[in-house]
């Protein structure tokens, strides 16, 4: 008996350190932000909710410019802690090499209890208020801050970047100007993201669902059902997508986009180019031939593009 359980614990221990190493190596090779310079974690930005410092692994300059990273993940799901295993890593870790502080944020996620809107934008106000509060402590320019977001992350670094704070949190009212934002595959225009005809469009993808598993992912993010109601869905669309925004004075836009995107089709970007092209706005949009969501399978070769397009941008916009 005494063996047996001796072999058990073994083997427990065993397996635990192996998927420690597991880990330890997944983000080694993959060069996770985490594993590199001074990361400050879990700083409480406001109630429930925190971000994460990844301060400069070069101190170039006196204070340091700030890149704020909102993750991906459907306004449902996701963490302030996929930075470390995203697309963008070598962009991360170049940025910080240059002197930048990044600042990855969690946000107002859709669950039983309330829809993500519009809790996500302000909690990003919210995050950019506490980075003008704290500049001193963490020797931040505020001079210099940008953002940057994938997918649904991507639509919160846009409406954050484009809109008026006080159209969604009058108390959030901060000083900081956003010099640029990186939006990587994110939406711009939610009702025809919505109302794609497309067999893998977003409704198409709902209307898949068991109702009752429809109901509840429709009713967690929208807070109401679109189907029932409309005028409140083109309403709702309206007010939350970032193209209704955009105007002569919203910040330069870098747009990455893969042409084959299935979640979050390439339209979305090309109509934000288009408006943005159209004011005359500072804008680059790449469009990666034959790539789908997430730049999953993307080529070595490609990765690196990826990063020198980020690095090269967010440079470009350093305001001596």
């Amino acid at each position: 008996m005494k063996r047996n359980l001796l072999i058990a614990i073994t083997v427990i221990i065993s397996l635990s350190l192996f998927g420690i190493g597991s880990l330890a190596y997944f983000f080694i090779a993959n060069e996770a932000p985490m594993i590199k310079g001074d990361v400050i974690h879990h700083i409480h930005y406001k109630k429930g909710l925190s971000l994460d410092i990844y301060k400069p692994t070069q101190e170039i300059h006196k204070a340091s410019p700030v890149v704020v990273f909102f993750h991906g993940g459907a306004w449902i799901l996701g963490s302030k802690g996929t930075i470390n295993i995203n697309r963008i890593n070598g962009a991360i870790n170049q940025l910080r090499e240059k002197g930048y502080s990044i600042i990855s944020v969690n946000y107002t996620l859709a669950n039983k209890d309330h829809p993500p809107f519009p809790h996500c934008i302000v909690d990003a106000f919210d995050a950019i208020k506490w980075i003008e509060d704290h500049a001193e402590e963490f020797h931040f320019d505020i001079n210099n801050v940008g953002l940057i977001g994938e997918s649904a992350g991507a639509h919160i670094a846009l409406m954050t970047a484009y809109a008026n704070a006080e159209d969604f949190h009058p108390a959030a009212k901060s000083i900081i100007k956003i010099q640029y934002v990186v939006d990587i595959y994110g939406p711009s225009h939610l009702h025809s993201l919505y109302l794609a005809k497309r067999p893998d469009s977003l409704q198409s993808i709902v209307e898949k669902m068991p109702k009752k598993l429809k109901n509840r992912l429709e009713h967690q993010l929208f807070g109401f059902n679109p189907e029932e109601d409309s005028l409140q869905a083109l309403r709702f669309s309206r007010k939350y997508s970032p193209i209704t925004y955009v105007n002569t004075q919203v910040p330069p836009t870098l747009i990455i986009h893969g042409q084959l995107d299935k979640i979050v089709p390439l339209s979305q970007s090309q109509m934000l180019h288009e408006k943005l092209m159209s004011l005359k706005i500072a804008n680059e949009m790449h469009i990666i031939n034959q790539m789908h969501h997430a730049f999953n399978g993307a080529t070595k070769e490609q990765k690196i593009e990826i990063q020198s397009w980020i690095v090269d941008f967010i440079e470009k916009h350093y305001h001596l």
